[in-house]
């Protein structure tokens, strides 16, 4: 696998390998949590002007 690191790094090496991965930041996750508030916006904008509003 690609993110397997290889078998010769030193304890050293591996934490800069690591530090240098932290570093980058969590943006694959803060991705994935907009596009689910995105979607949860969107669902409750749906609901309010396709259900409530028509009942009301």
């Amino acid at each position: 696998m690609i993110l397997d690191p290889p078998d010769d790094l030193t304890p050293a090496e591996e934490q800069v390998r690591v530090e240098d991965i932290v570093a980058k930041g969590p943006y694959g996750a803060l991705a994935l949590a907009g596009s689910a508030v995105g979607i949860v916006v969107a669902l409750w904008f749906a609901f309010y002007f396709l259900v409530f509003l028509p009942r009301a």
